[in-house]
């Protein structure tokens, strides 16, 4: 046996059979990679990523209804539907009516989340919260049972209202 093993015969074959079967690994490795997207990447039309091939599933701006008054929601669905593996979201602006940033966007979400409440929206709370008084403005989720929202501006003055609009999974 030790004899087979010292041939140059067989150190070819198994040399062979080792190439080979890199080969193919490293070529199943990158077709499957060719059609993969990789975590935390958009697929939004813009540069440097691929267009999703059928409309993504994220709920208009228009389930949100009418806006307060004095408002008006803005979305773009070219730059503003960000979709990941556990779904897709839609950023909405609020600005006013001459489509203007307000001047204090926590003020605007809280006056949008203060017109939902109005009309039989619920406030989500998150584990440990008993309360909506135990959560900050600013991290409250609101939901009508099938659209959630969630204020996602920055803070910063001068920087418009937005909120993250998607889909409710209750079932978690």
């Amino acid at each position: 046996m030790m004899a087979l093993l010292r041939s140059r015969t067989t150190m070819y074959v198994l040399a062979s059979i080792v190439v080979v079967g890199l080969v193919v690994s490293a070529a199943v490795g990158l077709f499957n990679s060719l059609g993969a997207v990789p975590p935390g990447a958009q697929q939004t039309g813009q540069e440097g990523t691929a267009p999703p091939a059928q409309a993504p599933d994220v709920p208009e701006p228009s389930s949100l209804g009418d806006p307060p008054p004095g408002l008006a929601y803005v979305s773009d669905p070219e730059t503003d539907v960000y979709c990941r593996q556990e779904g897709c979201a839609r950023l909405v602006t609020v600005l006013t009516e001459d489509e203007e940033v307000t001047e204090d966007a926590r003020a605007t979400v809280q006056e949008v989340y203060d017109h939902l409440l109005d009309r039989d929206w619920k406030i989500m709370l998150p584990e440990g919260a008993e309360s909506p008084e135990d959560v900050p403005p600013e991290q409250t989720v609101l939901t009508d049972e099938t659209v959630m929202i969630a204020d996602s501006s920055t803070g910063n003055a001068g920087d418009p209202a937005v909120l993250m609009l998607r889909y409710a999974d209750l079932t978690r």
